[in-house]
């Protein structure tokens, strides 16, 4: 039982668990997350997106065997933090001991002594007695390096496994209203840029509910919107109908989208009742229509299918662009299709946030602790002086002799 404990809190096994740790979070980064099945079949084939499935690699964060890991490199961490700390406490006091009973490593002639004690005093060396020591908190730096790695895999994984996500469409021009009052406005979308290279990009304006902080950006699949705790991604893009109804009587019209099949009524009995929209059509000699469904090369010669319906009488009509259907006395104009962007918009805690930047400053300190504040000690006696460190302090050692031989020099005691 001994041994497996030692093992479970040994730098070994804390070393493959981050290993595994890290393949499966770049699996997570390479591997779109959270998608519908149709994605997976779509860019990797329907035996690999089965099997990305089974494996749980399209929601690697919330996999059982990545939790498991987490479980078990935090308790990997936690063992090698308990178990350091009282060593580290110890360990500077250890050192002040070993500096008040060490032999004079360098002997000084009279009056000497305090031009020591003067360069420990302008290298801010604190004195307790003859004791004089320094850096006192580097001997904690390897304590903190675990714990400042415990923080930042604890809240990462927070940060990962509990955003509130939400997908939302929004067509150009408009707005859409979050829970707490955000609004976001799509001001444009494109699918190529100017060049004619596919570039799916949307420009959004991000209002907070007072109005009083409002950024914009232009967003794609790996560019977010980062505002007051949400990113807003470019996740997909879709095609709708539009249509712009009037009323001939008292002048009112609106335009309308058209993403599903929906009855276009005043009355609930007369109207419209717009079934799809297809990319394209082919001509026939008979002058029939042959409808074209894939949207590989986009919507060329859009064509809505629509029914038209009178007083319970229905008719079938295919409508272009441009044309209108006149019934009682609204007018239906069908319109070009627009383009429109699907949004994906994550919600994350600013407190789990907070944290994790707490835990990468930890990191940055508790690297200085360790590579730049080595604890000193140094005993001056009238005799002589002892220097004690677990590092070489030739920097010291050159400003003290530096020190004793300027007052060599000047040929006087002080």
């Amino acid at each position: 039982m001994k041994k497996v404990f030692s093992f479970l809190r040994s730098m070994r096994f804390g070393m493959i668990l981050l290993v595994l740790v890290m393949l499966c979070s770049l699996a997570g980064s390479l591997i779109p997350q959270g998608e519908q099945d149709m994605t997976y079949v779509r860019s990797y084939g329907a035996y690999a997106a089965v099997t990305l499935k089974t494996l749980g690699l399209t929601d690697i964060f919330h996999a059982w065997y990545f939790i498991l890991l987490e479980i078990l490199l935090c308790g990997n961490l936690i063992l090698c933090s308990i178990l350091r700390f009282p060593v580290a406490r110890r360990a500077f006091a250890g050192l002040k001991e070993q500096t008040r009973t060490a032999e004079p490593d360098q002997p000084l002639a009279a009056g000497q002594a305090e031009h020591v004690r003067e360069v420990l005093r302008r290298n801010r060396f604190r004195q307790d007695g003859s004791l004089w020591h320094k850096n006192g908190a580097g001997v904690y730096g390897s304590f903190l390096v675990h714990l400042s790695i415990l923080v930042i895999l604890l809240f990462g994984s927070l940060v990962l496994m509990t955003p509130q996500v939400q997908d939302r469409t929004v067509m150009p021009g408009e707005s859409l209203t979050l829970e707490d009052g955000t609004v976001i406005t799509c001001l444009s979308f494109h699918i190529e840029d100017e060049t004619g290279r596919l570039d799916y990009a949307s420009r959004l304006r991000a209002a907070a509910p007072d109005g009083r902080e409002v950024k914009e950006q232009e967003i794609r699949v790996n560019e977010p919107l980062r505002f007051r705790g949400y990113k807003i991604y470019q996740q997909t893009y879709g095609t709708a109908g539009r249509v712009q109804i009037r009323n001939s009587d008292n002048g009112a019209e609106e335009i309308m989208y058209l993403m599903e099949p929906c009855f276009l009524s005043i009355d609930g009995r007369n109207g419209v009742y717009y079934r799809a929209l297809y990319p394209g059509f082919l001509q026939e000699e008979d002058g029939s229509y042959t409808l074209i469904t894939s949207t590989s090369r986009g919507y060329v010669d859009p064509v809505y299918d629509v029914q038209s319906i009178v007083d319970g009488s229905a008719a079938s009509v295919l409508v272009f662009p441009g044309e209108t259907l006149q019934i009682g006395e609204h007018s239906f104009t069908f319109l070009d299709p627009a383009e429109y962007p699907g949004l994906r918009i994550k919600r994350l805690s600013p407190v789990l946030y907070g944290c994790l930047y707490f835990g990468f400053a930890l990191m940055v300190a508790a690297l200085y602790l360790c590579f730049f504040a080595t604890p000193v000690c140094v005993r001056v006696e009238e005799d002589g002086y002892a220097i004690r460190s677990p590092k070489s302090q030739e920097g010291l050692l050159i400003s003290l002799q530096a020190a004793l031989q300027g007052e060599n020099a000047s040929g006087g005691n002080p």
